[in-house]
């Protein structure tokens, strides 16, 4: 049946669209897997939820307004630069001598993303593997993309250079198509959840489901935030995503 039976009782049911409202906020969703997950398992869902600092750190550090509940810090915690995580510190630390990115918060991520790889490769979590690189070949092809319609250097923007992305040209192709930034969002977004459901394993109820969800869940919170006060434009441009 597999470890987190009764975890994932625990969790409400992902909602049938994008833009429907979640049961519950992340910030809950995260709490309730961190006070239930195995001692053996933390390590792995904290590395995966510190995408949710990155985030944060992202817009913290330019003076934005816009804090996602969820990682692992609070906004006291940033403020203070207290406890922070050894991407973030190793980001500040390049930033204070500089970064010669066209957007510097693309090492940021770079640093996460080597961070989290790091740990799953370490522990086999197969889910984390391939979500992981799929994610960061996907983003690589986006950072392509934005260079051929607007110009500079493809390599200023790259996330980890030695993932070889895979030929999205089809992909590319139906993103284009889309009618807005908005509808170009939600077309990654469904891209997103059919990778993870094809990445989750068959168990329902592993390591791997659970990780699954908490990856699913957060797409389906962000589409709350994205119909409100959202900058999507800049959100497109600098890749975010969880």
């Amino acid at each position: 049946m597999g470890n987190y039976y009764f975890l994932m009782c625990l969790l409400p049911p992902v909602p049938a669209a994008l833009g429907e409202k979640m049961p519950i906020g992340f910030g809950e969703i995260a709490g309730t897997i961190k006070r239930n997950i195995l001692p053996e398992h933390l390590e792995i869902a904290f590395a995966h939820l510190q995408s949710v600092d990155a985030f944060n750190w992202e817009q913290m550090d330019q003076r934005r307004d816009l804090f996602m509940e969820g990682g692992l810090l609070s906004r006291e915690d940033m403020a203070a630069a207290r406890a922070l995580p050894d991407f973030i510190r190793a980001f500040r630390e390049e930033k204070e001598r500089g970064i010669h990115r066209a957007y510097i918060y693309d090492r940021l991520w770079e640093l996460y993303y080597s961070s989290v790889y790091a740990v799953a490769e370490r522990i086999g979590c197969r889910f984390l593997i391939d979500y992981l690189s799929w994610e960061i070949e996907l983003r690589s092809s986006l950072a392509a993309l934005r260079v051929r319609e607007k110009g500079g250097n493809v390599d200023e923007h790259a996330i980890l250079s030695a993932f070889n992305p895979r030929d999205y040209s089809n992909f590319v192709a139906q993103l284009k198509s889309q009618k807005n930034p908005l509808q170009a969002e939600r077309y990654l977004d469904e891209e997103r959840l059919r990778h993870i459901y094809r990445f989750e394993g068959s168990s329902g109820f592993s390591l791997d489901a659970l990780l699954a969800y908490l990856s699913r869940s957060a797409i389906y919170c962000r589409w709350e935030k994205i119909s409100e006060h959202f900058d999507i434009e800049t959100y497109l441009w600098h890749g975010g995503s969880m």
